[in-house]
């Protein structure tokens, strides 16, 4: 039995059009480890406008205490996310691939107001539409009627599994229509009528986006409004777990329990607890932290022959540990002075790391004085900001610039700037490089800002390797002069010294902060002026731990508001 749903299919493209097609904004390199390097960045959400923090200390500007954390909006489901609600509410585990090949990408993309759908992704969303539930009536047709084939039973499922997917409840009129959809299947078998439910359901604007507009109200609302229960369960489920909530927290929404601030806190907690939520998290800090920028990373193996696909696994997982690390006990200092590794006796040899006799990954407190400064030092991200033959100055000092220091907003470059690099010597070092941007004045205006955290980099190649001198046995010249404020100015040697002055103040926890708050509210936050942002800055400069920014951020009150668009 073949029935198209050709009218709710349709709708997906309507909403498309109509309500997310204004509300676009150009993003060019725009994960929060590298926020700002492209021309523009997504607009969106609340406050004065300016800077929320100045130099290494929080804002003097006054913040705007009614501002919420985000704009009304509706949010398409990532891939990720449409295969995480399907294994959690019908048990099947799908396809990565639901809308497009997964190209490893290394750029953070899920902005609320980017996520657009043409027919051929609705044509994918049919399609997993029509595996998913073959599979699930397959394997879990007994569990999902379990009190028989009856209409009432069918109506259990309506309202709960469906419902879930949709993060609401579902008006008596829809539970009719997916009812009738259930007899009309069941003409042929309970199982077709509960497949073609799943299909609709799956295929429905209702699942495919999720919404934060409150309590409906004609043409949209138009001053803020608090989320509904379900809305805030849904915004926190995907904020930290990357899915629809689970029963638990469903039934806290469906009950209105969470409106209770305890019960709202509790459940975060128990959230964060989880393996899932961590995995989430780990994942998405790894944007910002550049290691996802290593999936696409290649060498010249005439050059580094080490750089096998099986050490490139090991340094992705290695960082990845780290970060995972970071964010469970870690704290923001330990960001940029940890001397922790995750080593297997492969990567250990590679990297000269003594001691390490392991064929899995192990925790390792490295006594290296080049391996001490976290982040910085960790070899998958030096290799992720490094260039196929050589080092890579300008991108490591983007890094530090943007994930780290905050350091500010770098206009696009100037129209001749290829010219003018084609004038420079093609056989002149990294440092050599440098030296020619700061002395041309069209070069220095934006190069001076970040190239000098760059060679502070310069002893480490472009797999990630130390070395203290060249091939001549020469030194490698590791000083600069940094130019980023009061806090981060004057010549310094090697990394320590920059993160010395850098751990100094808030500087750093405030970066922290923002460039994590663009993951959980789906909109750059630099030009955020709220007080509930500078709340939860607050709640990380004050503990140091990166739990407490999670639970500051979705426990706020401001969390549960939107402003109008």
């Amino acid at each position: 039995m073949g029935l198209r749903f050709a009218a709710c299919v349709g709708w997906l493209s309507v909403v498309a059009a109509s309500l997310l097609g204004a509300c676009t904004a150009d993003v060019t390199g725009n994960h929060p480890g590298n926020m700002g390097t492209g021309a523009s960045s997504a607009t969106g959400g609340s406050g004065a406008g300016g800077s929320t923090a100045v130099g290494g200390s929080s804002s003097t500007q006054a913040c705007n205490s009614t501002a919420a954390l985000a704009n009304a909006r509706i949010w398409r489901v990532t891939d990720a996310q449409y295969v995480n609600a399907v294994r959690q509410v019908f048990g099947v585990t799908a396809g990565p691939e639901v809308t497009e090949v997964d190209a490893g990408a290394a750029d953070y993309t899920n902005f609320s107001e980017l996520t657009l759908v043409n027919d051929g992704i609705v044509a994918k969303y049919q399609t997993s539409a029509r595996d998913v539930a073959r599979q699930a009536v397959k394997s879990h047709f007994d569990t999902f009627m379990a009190c028989g084939t009856a209409d009432v039973c069918a109506e259990q499922f309506i309202r709960n599994r469906i419902a879930r997917i949709f993060g609401r409840r579902l008006d008596d009129t829809e539970v009719a229509g997916y009812l009738d959809l259930y007899r009309k299947g069941s003409q042929q078998s309970p199982q077709d009528g509960v497949r073609l439910m799943i299909e609709a359901a799956l295929q429905s604007p209702s699942f495919i986006y999720r919404t934060e507009l409150g309590k409906p109200t004609p043409g949209g609302p138009t001053a803020q409004v608090q989320l509904t229960p379900h809305e805030i369960a849904t915004s926190i489920a995907f904020s930290l777990s990357n899915s629809v909530p689970d029963q638990q927290l469903w039934e806290k929404a469906d009950t209105g329990a969470l409106a209770d601030p305890a019960v709202l806190a509790a459940e975060v907690d128990r959230l964060l607890d989880l393996p899932e939520t961590k995995a989430n998290l780990t994942e998405l800090a790894s944007y910002w932290l550049g290691v996802q920028k290593l999936r696409r990373a290649e060498k010249d193996t005439s050059k580094f022959a080490e750089f096998t696909p099986e050490l490139k696994a090991d340094m992705y997982k290695s960082a990845q540990l780290f970060v995972q690390d970071l964010l469970a006990t870690g704290t923001v200092k330990d960001l940029v002075t940890s001397k922790r590794m995750y080593l297997n006796q492969a990567m250990a040899t590679v990297f000269g790391i003594p001691g390490v006799t392991s064929a899995d990954m192990v925790a390792v407190d490295t006594t290296l004085p080049e391996r001490s400064n976290g982040i910085l030092t960790q070899p998958g991200v030096l290799a992720a900001y490094s260039r196929p033959t050589r080092g890579d100055p300008i991108h490591r000092g983007l890094f530090g610039f943007y994930a780290l220091a905050c350091g500010g907003s770098i206009p696009a470059p100037p129209a001749n700037a290829l010219e003018i690099a084609k004038t420079f010597p093609p056989d002149a070092s990294e440092r050599e490089l440098a030296n020619l941007r700061a002395a041309n004045p069209l070069c220095l205006a934006c190069h001076g800002r970040f190239d000098p955290i760059g060679l502070l980099t310069e002893r480490y190649d472009p797999i990630g390797r130390y070395s203290a001198t060249d091939s001549a046995g020469m030194s490698i010249d590791q000083k600069s002069t940094l130019n980023l404020g009061p806090d981060l100015q004057g010549e310094v040697d090697g990394l320590q010294p920059f993160v010395d002055k850098l751990v100094q103040g808030r500087r750093l926890s405030d970066c922290a902060a923002q460039n994590l708050a663009v993951f959980t509210l789906g909109r750059d936050v630099k030009s955020d002026t709220s007080c509930a942002l500078q709340g939860v800055k607050d709640a990380l400069a004050s503990s140091g731990k990166f739990r407490d920014f999670y639970k500051a951020l979705v426990t706020s009150p401001a969390f549960i508001l939107r402003d109008p668009q």
